[in-house]
Order: C-alpha cells, then sequence, then structure tokens
C-alpha cells in the first residue's frame, strides 16, 4: 500500500512511525491565527512537556468531553459491548459549569473535544454546547461523527454556526459489504450521500472552518480498500481537510487487537510511565471525571466535577498516586493500564 501518490492529503497514522507528517499538518493548522501570545503559551507547553514530561503542569492540555455515551451503531471494534456505565447526555448546566473552569486556564489547554464513547449528534443540545465553548475561546474546539446524522438541516447548521475547527468523520470502508460488516446499524449509501453532503456544503460555501479530517481505520476488514476509499474521496477534500488512514484502536487494551500484522508497533525496549496521565483529562457526560482519553469505562475515575472542581482533581491526591504508581512501575496494578497497548503515544 503506497499512499504517496495522494499527497498530503492523505496520512498514515502508524503506531511505528506515528503521525509524521500529518503531525508537522496539524501544528501548522493550529499555529495559524494564534496570537503571538497564545504561541509563546504553545511553546511554553511543549518545551516542558518535552523536557519534563512528568512534572505536573498547572493543568491539563487535551480535554476530552463526553458529551454523551449514547450510540446508534453498534461497530465491532468498540468497546460500548462491554460498557456497564448507564448511557445519557451531559445536561447543559454541568456543560456550563466545566466551561466556567476550562476559561480561566486555556493558556494551559491545548485543545477541548466534545467526544466520547458515543456519537456526539445525538446530544440534541450539541451546537449549543459548542457555542458556549467557543464563546468561551476555548482553544482548538473539535468533535467526531459516524457520519450517519449528517442530514441536511444539521450540515447547514455545522457552518452556519461555525463553532467548530475540526470534524473528524469515520467511514471505515469504501463498499457497503466492508463498511456493513464493521459498522452495522446502518447502510453504506446513507452514510455516502452525507459525506458527498458534508463536502459539497463546504466547498460551496468556501468555508474553511471545520477542516475536515476522514478517517478509516487500517484492520484486516479494511486494509483492502484504502488506496480505493483515498481515491473516491480525496478529490472532493477542500484546502483544509485531510483523510486520516488510523490504526484500529485498542482503547487501552479493553477491546481485541485488530491491526494487521504489519502495522504493529515494536513496543520499547522498556515500559515507561505512561505521558498520558500528565497531559489527559477526560469528563464523562455524568461528570466523572478520568485520567486518560483511553479509559473510555471510566475504571480510573477520581472524581466527579459535579462535586468537585477540576483543577482540585487535577492537582489531587488520587491522581497524585495514580501518578507515582506509574513512576514505581507500577502500571500492572491498574485496570485498564496493565493492558494498553497505545501507552508510548
Amino acid at each position: 500500500m503506497d499512499l504517496r501518490r495522494f499527497g498530503p492529503r492523505v496520512v498514515l497514522f502508524s503506531q511505528t512511525t506515528g503521525y509524521g507528517l500529518y503531525g508537522v499538518i496539524r501544528r501548522a493548522q493550529l499555529a495559524a491565527g494564534k496570537s503571538p501570545g497564545e504561541l509563546y503559551h504553545a511553546l511554553r507547553r511543549k518545551a516542558r512537556r518535552r523536557f519534563r514530561p512528568h512534572e505536573v503542569m498547572p493543568f491539563a492540555q487535551a480535554i476530552h468531553i463526553e458529551v454523551t455515551n449514547a450510540c446508534n451503531l453498534k461497530c465491532v471494534m468498540c468497546p460500548r459491548t462491554t460498557m456497564d456505565r448507564p448511557v445519557g447526555h451531559m445536561s447543559r448546566e454541568l456543560f456550563a459549569k466545566l466551561v466556567a473552569e476550562l476559561a480561566p486556564r486555556r493558556a494551559w489547554i491545548e485543545s477541548v473535544a466534545l467526544m466520547g464513547l458515543g456519537e456526539p449528534f445525538l446530544h440534541k443540545d450539541l451546537f449549543a454546547l459548542a457555542r458556549l465553548a467557543r464563546d468561551a475561546a476555548l482553544p482548538n474546539l473539535y468533535t467526531s461523527t459516524n457520519v450517519t446524522l449528517l442530514d441536511e438541516e444539521r450540515v447547514n447548521r455545522l457552518f452556519a454556526d461555525n463553532v467548530f475547527d475540526l470534524l473528524i468523520c469515520s467511514v471505515d470502508g469504501v463498499t457497503k459489504q466492508t463498511y456493513e460488516s464493521v459498522r452495522p446499524g446502518q447502510s453504506y449509501e446513507i452514510v455516502e450521500n452525507n459525506m458527498e453532503r458534508l463536502l459539497a456544503a463546504k466547498r460551496e460555501r468556501g468555508a474553511k472552518r471545520p477542516a475536515i479530517e476522514l478517517q478509516i481505520l487500517l484492520m484486516k476488514q479494511t486494509e483492502n480498500e484504502v488506496e480505493a476509499f483515498c481515491e473516491r474521496w480525496a478529490p472532493m477534500l477542500g484546502p483544509t481537510d485531510r483523510i486520516l488512514v488510523k490504526e484500529a484502536d485498542t482503547f487501552g487494551g479493553q477491546v481485541p487487537d485488530v491491526r494487521i500484522a504489519a502495522q504493529q508497533r515494536r513496543e520499547p525496549a522498556a515500559r515507561f510511565a505512561c505521558r498520558q496521565l500528565w497531559k489527559d483529562l477526560s469528563i464523562g457526560w455524568d461528570g466523572q471525571v478520568t485520567v486518560c482519553c483511553k479509559d473510555v469505562l471510566y475504571k480510573l475515575a477520581v472524581g466527579n466535577v459535579a462535586e468537585e472542581r477540576l483543577v482540585d482533581l487535577w492537582r489531587g491526591e488520587r491522581w497524585r498516586r495514580l501518578r507515582e504508581q506509574h513512576l514505581a512501575g507500577g502500571w500492572d496494578r491498574l485496570n485498564p493500564c496493565r493492558d494498553c497497548r497505545e501507552w508510548w503515544i
């Protein structure tokens, strides 16, 4: 599989090489339009993480807010099959509380994702929540979708409201047979039509935002369709859009590893403390807070933002003990850390 002929519009994320060119492109996009002060804070964050990776910063850099964990698909690579958490939608009151806490700390935040273990567009107030975050100037606001709900009304509002910097669109396959075997619960024709509608609407409006990242997971079921997928969609992309060919996730070893053998990353010779505990902060729809975006079942929850402040949880005793356990090499006593396949990313 040689994707170089597609140029920078198609990027392969491999757990051997990381994001490579994609990382350079995304960093350039994230830097575009920033003030000198914002660029200073971005460089300061990166320098501290590079040279002092296990020093606790004043606040988390990557914020994940699960607006809902409801979903309308039953994807074969998703840990929802073992989820024992109740299904629900984040209230506007709780979201507003989060925004009020995040806004004063935005100098330390690199990105805010409105997504978790669910389909964000199932939340009836998604655009209203995103507007609260946008008005608070939270940086690099993005969400994801399985594209099934991107009808004309939602697509029009997506561009009219202009609240998201990035929209990740997951379409795993370029044929009906492959797509519906990987993502049961929806017809490929609907997803294909919705994706065409989204890209056409952006092109017709000449919109730069949101950047669209059209994603296909690289696994046994899709391996033979990756090039056809790129041929199908690359000509329709705008200047800020990309196709990301990404290895399937194991969500910290909580689902079977379905990555193809050729893309398996060689693990480092010795495991080290996971950097996510010094970088990530994930909030469930019900206010639970966990230390890593891979912990989608909230097994390592350190508290609830409905009862405690985020900054107190970030620097609190429970989180501190988890960091110390990693620094001491005790990740094998933590679930899901002990089975994680993504800890070095």
